[in-house]
Order: C-alpha cells, then sequence, then structure tokens
C-alpha cells in the first residue's frame, strides 16, 4: 500500500471514530455531592485503620434471592476522645444501586448491580445517609460491629471482582 492511500484511510478512520465520539455525548449529566458536618469531639476509626475489608469469595449460585447479604465479615467502628456526655448516630455514606430501592447495596458506580451489603448490630439491613444510633457512655473507646456481606439486584450475578468504597460518620445529635 502505497504512502498516500495508508495516510487516507488514517485520516477517514480518525473522522469516523471522531465522529462517533460526539454523536454519544450527552447534554447533560447528574452528579450527587456527599458531605457530612459533625460538632463531635469524637474520633472514628473503621476496620481498625486499614483501608480495606475484605468480604470474602462466594459462588454465583449462592445468590438465591435479589437483594439479600450473602456472608458476614465483621466490620468494627471505634469511637475514640468522645465527650462522655454525646449523643449521636453513625451513618454510613456511599453510592448506591439504582436497581435496589432501599438504597442499601453499596456500589462503585450507581448503575451496577453487584455490591455489598452492611448489617448493623441489631441485624438490620443499613441504608446509605440512615441513623444508626450510638447507645451507651462514650467516655472510653467504644466498639460498634457492623456485618459486611455481598449482595446483588438479581440472582445468579456475574462473576468479577468487586468493590465500593464508604465513608463512616459519627453525627451528635
Amino acid at each position: 500500500m502505497s504512502f498516500k492511500k495508508c495516510l487516507v484511510s488514517t485520516l477517514l478512520l480518525a473522522g469516523v471514530t471522531g465522529i462517533s465520539l460526539n454523536a454519544s455525548a450527552a447534554p447533560s449529566a447528574e452528579v450527587t455531592l456527599q458531605g457530612i458536618i459533625t460538632s463531635t469531639t469524637c474520633d472514628v476509626t473503621v476496620n481498625g485503620g486499614k483501608s480495606t475489608l475484605n468480604v470474602g469469595e462466594f459462588k454465583s449460585s449462592d445468590f438465591t434471592t435479589a437483594n439479600t447479604q450473602v456472608g458476614s465479615v465483621p466490620l468494627k467502628v471505634t469511637l475514640s476522645n468522645c465527650a462522655a456526655d454525646e449523643t449521636g448516630n453513625l451513618i454510613i455514606q456511599g453510592v448506591t444501586s439504582t436497581a435496589n430501592n432501599d438504597k442499601n447495596l453499596f456500589v462503585n458506580a450507581d448503575a451496577d448491580t453487584v455490591g455489598f451489603m452492611i448489617k448493623n448490630a441489631g441485624n438490620g439491613q443499613v441504608a446509605a445517609n440512615a441513623n444508626n444510633p450510638v447507645v451507651g457512655a462514650l467516655d472510653s473507646p467504644t466498639d460498634y460491629l457492623f456485618s459486611v456481606g455481598m449482595g446483588s439486584t438479581a440472582t445468579s450475578p456475574a462473576a468479577g471482582a468487586y468493590s465500593a468504597p464508604i465513608v463512616v460518620a459519627y453525627i451528635v445529635n
């Protein structure tokens, strides 16, 4: 093939690629912003200060019911240096699946259908931004245990590696 034919072919391919990229661009986009304001003196430590909690490995066939937690790995939250008279709630923020109406399937991107589910000490499923009451004196380090597993909006989810960032915060009443 001559240099001119190669150059023309390359330019045509580049032009078609540029047109198809521009054709799929949306005129607007949505983003969810999250933030926390608190007046606590407490320090919050999650998972012993480690940034990753390995929830385990499951078979696709383990997911027999949609939106149900599979597995149970402890997630310890420690409150320390609190004023003894403080009362409040632990909340968990994160992206949740738009396919899960209960907002309790934490995912990496809201279109994802496989992610992580969290239960509180009373074995209730935790929804994003929901209050989880802290009870008892906070004059010394106090631990609260959550239970983390995986979940899917459908049975037999696709095999793959999944992750989801969350933020745990203590909000004073």
